[in-house]
């Protein structure tokens, strides 16, 4: 069994597993998306270019990497764990957006589908389990996980995008 260390430090690993894909496959797949989005989602991703992207990825890496760090570097801190969970939770909601895009928008493939089921679920089971199990974070704590991560999974990762295509990168 891994230590609660080594648990917290997949959640980086396996976000840079994933991002990379996406980094990767996005150049191919982005004209695909642009066309299959709806409307309003289509209008604000219409002007966004592979290097936006790429620069937000890197950013919702790097931010993660850093949350675990602090969690890593204070063992005792609820509130640094609760943030590394919360990554983790956003990771398991990125799984099912995947899937759901994936199916329902491009009827196949889509950047970021492989690890998201091969190493983003699994990494999600194992950690959010096991720190329910194990009272990582209060219970109430634990319940305000989701909420969270829905924000941070819809606009927070929207802002980072539009604000990705107005930087200087």
């Amino acid at each position: 069994m891994l230590s609660r260390r080594q648990a917290l430090w997949l959640i980086p690993v396996e976000l840079a597993i994933h991002n990379a894909e996406e980094a990767f496959t996005l150049p191919r797949y982005l004209p695909l998306i642009r066309d299959r989005l709806p409307v309003a989602l289509g209008a604000i991703a219409s002007g966004m270019q592979v290097g936006d992207f790429r620069a937000a990825l890197v950013v919702v890496t790097i931010v993660p990497l850093a949350v675990v760090f602090w969690a890593d570097r204070r063992p005792r801190s609820g509130t640094a764990c609760w943030w590394a969970l919360t990554v983790q939770a956003v990771m398991a909601i990125n799984v099912l957006s995947h899937v759901l895009i994936s199916a329902l928008v491009l009827g196949g493939y889509g950047p970021g589908l492989v690890s998201a089921l091969l190493v983003n679920a699994p990494v999600s089971a194992y950690v959010l389990g096991r720190a329910s199990r194990e009272d990582w974070v209060p219970r109430g704590a634990r319940h305000a996980l989701w909420p969270a991560a829905l924000v941070i999974h819809g606009p927070v990762l929207w802002g980072v995008l539009l604000l990705s295509s107005y930087l200087p990168w």
